[in-house]
């Protein structure tokens, strides 16, 4: 990939995106929750998201970087991908619950020497992690892979 000034603005602007949305959404879900979980359930998404943005980089799918929708009370993260190959829709797509599964089990550990939430705070956040992965709307893309939802063929 080529690193010109048109490249540069795009990749600004992807970024600017990227921190305005995730930003915003945290934002919106704390004044209406005020409970810091919010925060932690939006870097949940965000590693998610970025999870399918790595491995379509290491894919040699073309990526653009995720933005958010604050829509509250869920939390909507949407990576869009063009010109990747067939074979390596699943990857792409399993390595977003990864991730995100990778970051939770790693916050969990650490919740469990230093207690910063309650039990029940932390089983409302991990059912929604299930909830939205492999039953929601993103839950879909799991379950047929073969549909090929994010993917734009060019």
């Amino acid at each position: 990939m080529k690193f010109s000034l048109k490249n540069r603005s795009k990749n600004f602007k992807q970024f600017a995106w990227m921190f305005g949305t995730l930003l915003g959404s945290a934002a919106i879900n704390y004044t209406i929750v005020h409970n810091p979980l919010v925060f932690v359930m939006i870097m949940a998404l965000f590693i998610h998201e970025l999870g399918h943005y790595y491995v379509a980089r290491k894919r040699k799918a073309d990526p653009d970087l995720p933005f958010f929708i604050p829509l509250f009370p869920f939390l909507i993260g949407i990576t869009r991908i063009r010109n990747a190959k067939d074979q390596d829709a699943p990857a792409i797509l399993l390595a977003g619950a990864s991730f995100a599964s990778l970051f939770l089990f790693v916050f969990i550990l650490f919740n469990y020497f230093y207690r910063l939430f309650s039990f029940t705070s932390l089983f409302i956040l991990l059912a929604f992690e299930i909830l939205f992965n492999y039953f929601g709307f993103d839950g879909r893309k799991y379950r047929s892979i073969k549909s090929q939802l994010n993917f734009v063929h060019t």
